[in-house]
């Protein structure tokens, strides 16, 4: 059983958990929506197809950062008597959302790109193409930094994908730059053979968030890693004998554990309960977040030894 002063722990990570996701979620519509309206303008200036592709890709960010925001503020409500463990499984569904929009936009994209390689247009202002890139280059990377942060602290998967968008606008960006110079020579097919890159981009990230938002909702089990750090926990318990049938999965920032402890059948019922309780808080002192169920098997000290 968790004690108060644990319970107090856990409200005040999902405090932190909570404040974290909202801010980075905002950050990114924020700038969301100054690159979009800042890359439609240099588009309908340029005629750049790349620049069409970048913006694009903007938007989509925009219309999926939107979603992961009000995505978030659900998924951060606590418990109730209809929903016993939380309402965190939200996120997948919105990064299966997300799939949905950023697959069109691929699509949208490559159509364009071909169409652009068979009906050419004359590119104008690219300086100021490359300006504007350079400026959402800056402000992309600083989110993406924020980003970063808020996953390390978090794990949430719904900020993983947001900041998936962000990093492909990071490499767009760059790629957009690329684009524009070599067009100001005069090789303008660079501008295609650049938007056909982002558009393959756009379509491996799809595969990425589509996977994890997969996994969260098949309820895969938790990495190797912490599955044997857990157990490691638990079997350094004194009176824990062995460890068998263990289930785990991972929802929002909470790990789900489900585990056979084998306990000594020659001692108390209270003294197996409070084996069991230690190693359960032994694994809370580290992984927090963690909620751990264990079903104690009595068992002979020899038959284990055999």
């Amino acid at each position: 059983m968790m004690k108060e002063g644990q319970r107090v722990v856990m409200v005040t990570e999902d405090s932190k958990y909570a404040r974290l996701v909202v801010m980075a979620s905002l950050s990114s519509i924020m700038m969301a929506l100054l690159l979009v309206i800042a890359k439609m303008l240099v588009w309908f200036f340029s005629n750049s197809i790349t620049i069409l592709a970048s913006m694009t890709d903007s938007m989509m960010d925009l219309v999926t950062s939107v979603i992961n925001y009000i995505a978030v503020r659900f998924a951060i409500k606590p418990p109730d008597e209809d929903h016993n463990y939380g309402h965190a499984k939200i996120e997948a569904l919105a990064g299966l959302a997300q799939c949905a929009f950023i697959s069109a936009s691929a699509i949208f994209l490559l159509v364009s790109s071909i169409n652009r390689y068979f009906n050419p247009v004359q590119l104008t202002n690219i300086d100021l193409g490359i300006y504007v890139t350079v400026l959402s280059l800056i402000l992309t990377l600083f989110v993406v930094v924020f980003q970063t942060y808020v996953i390390k602290k978090t794990d949430s998967q719904i900020i993983a994908a947001d900041r998936l968008h962000c990093q492909s606008d990071l490499y767009s960006n760059l790629a957009i730059i690329v684009s524009l110079l070599i067009c100001s020579t005069g090789y303008e097919i660079a501008d295609v053979i650049f938007a056909l890159l982002i558009t393959v981009y756009i379509a491996h990230g799809v595969y990425g968030i589509g996977v994890r938002s997969l996994n969260v909702l098949l309820d895969k089990k938790i990495s190797n890693h912490l599955i044997n750090d857990i157990t490691s926990i638990m079997l350094a318990t004194p009176g824990v004998l062995g460890l068998h049938e263990m289930r785990t999965r991972r929802v929002g920032n909470y790990i789900y554990i489900q585990v056979h402890m084998c306990i000594d059948r020659n001692i108390s019922l209270e003294e197996a309960h409070a084996i069991a309780s230690t190693a359960q808080k032994a694994v809370l002192c580290k992984y927090s977040q963690a909620d751990i169920l264990i079903h104690m098997d009595p068992v002979n000290k020899t038959d284990l030894s055999d």
